[in-house]
């Protein structure tokens, strides 16, 4: 078992906020799915296998962490605004990426930052991963 933090990775005044989550990963569990869901009420619970940020710049289903072999991993679920591994971006909008491993002080990105007209602005999602 992995315990994995989800810590807000904050660079800027601009950042999008959110509380740190954690969770506990094993071989062969279901993988944890981030994204923008539609029902948001205790989806962050550490019971469901779902963590949902309030932005659009999220696709409903961006990416998937899991565990496998004691190593954990990322991977794009066919985003449109894309999941970024230390500044690198995993696949192309619409594409899933292969899997890549996490470590101890990575940063995810996950989408990028829109502005469209005066007011709306959406934020992209920074994570330090703490394992």
């Amino acid at each position: 078992t992995h315990r994995i933090y989800l810590v807000p990775h904050v660079d800027s005044n601009h950042t999008f906020r959110f509380e740190p989550i954690f969770r506990d990963l094993r071989d062969g569990d279901a993988p944890i799915r981030i994204g923008r869901f539609a029902n948001g009420s205790a989806v962050n619970a550490r019971s469901t296998n779902k963590i949902a940020f309030d932005t659009k710049v999220l696709s409903r289903v961006h990416a998937e962490i899991w565990s496998d072999n004691g190593n954990i991993y990322i991977r794009d679920t066919k985003s449109s605004s894309g999941t970024f591994l230390n500044s690198l971006r995993l696949s192309p909008a619409g594409s899933e990426s292969v899997p890549h491993k996490l470590k101890d002080g990575d940063i995810v990105q996950l989408g990028i930052d829109y502005q469209g007209g005066m007011e709306d602005i959406w934020k992209s999602v920074k994570i330090r991963i703490e394992v």
